[in-house]
């Protein structure tokens, strides 16, 4: 395996964003950690790029499957050529198997592993100044990608994401900084984001002061499934 796994670890020193992502954090924690995370955008894009770290270590695993000569072989060196034993004795291995796998169908049938991912939601976020970018949520990961295609904010100002719920108030989500924002959607949110509508702001550096849009809106749109 001739892959190198790449080891510049994201998001610093934030061992509580780590420990999130990997669902390591214990549960005494966990509320006051997702309270935090709802407001602190940097927070979000530590738990975000965390994700998108650990979930990296799968692609350099190749698939292997055994060739079918192996078990013949095992039973060759277990048995030998001629098994005496009992009957019952000789059974009692492919029983004990039975039962595993039954065991290993019912966990996988009850826990919902076999159920289809939800889909990804995803908008175009355009407004009539030529402002354009595109926004991808992964329901799977928690994680909205917001990628800036077209335009910028004025001199002197910044660009903020918005999640505008129909039954609350407006939800700063990140301030978009580059070309592209990663944001770690809170679990509170993220079960509303089938269908919501997201506003781009203009606001002053550091974000709107008073937790809702302040400036003129640039852009929106709303996530739908892919």
């Amino acid at each position: 395996m001739n892959a190198q796994l790449d080891t510049g670890l994201p998001g610093g020193a934030e061992a509580g964003a780590a420990e999130y992502s990997l669902g390591l954090m214990p549960k005494a924690e966990i509320a006051a950690f997702e309270a935090q995370l709802a407001v602190d955008t940097d927070l979000q894009q530590d738990v975000a790029a965390w994700t998108e770290y650990f979930a990296s270590f799968t692609d350099i695993i190749p698939a292997e499957t055994p060739p079918p000569q192996v078990l013949r072989r095992i039973e060759g060196q277990v048995f030998g050529a001629e098994d005496r034993r009992p009957v019952w004795r000789q059974v009692l291995p492919y029983l004990v198997g039975a039962v595993a796998g039954a065991a290993i169908a019912w966990v996988v049938l009850t826990s919902g592993l076999l159920e289809t991912p939800a889909p990804t939601l995803g908008a175009d976020l355009a407004g009539a100044e030529g402002l354009a970018l595109d926004a991808r949520f992964a329901p799977a990961t928690g994680v909205l990608t917001v990628t800036l295609r077209q335009g910028d904010a004025g001199e002197g100002r910044v660009l903020e994401l918005w999640l505008l719920p129909e039954d609350g108030a407006p939800v700063s989500l990140a301030l978009l900084r580059g070309a592209e924002t990663l944001v770690a959607v809170p679990p509170a949110l993220a079960e509303r984001m089938d269908g919501a509508r997201l506003v781009v702001s203009e606001e002053q550096p550091g974000g709107s002061p008073d937790g809702r849009p302040s400036g003129d809106a640039r852009a929106e749109g709303v996530l739908v499934g892919q």
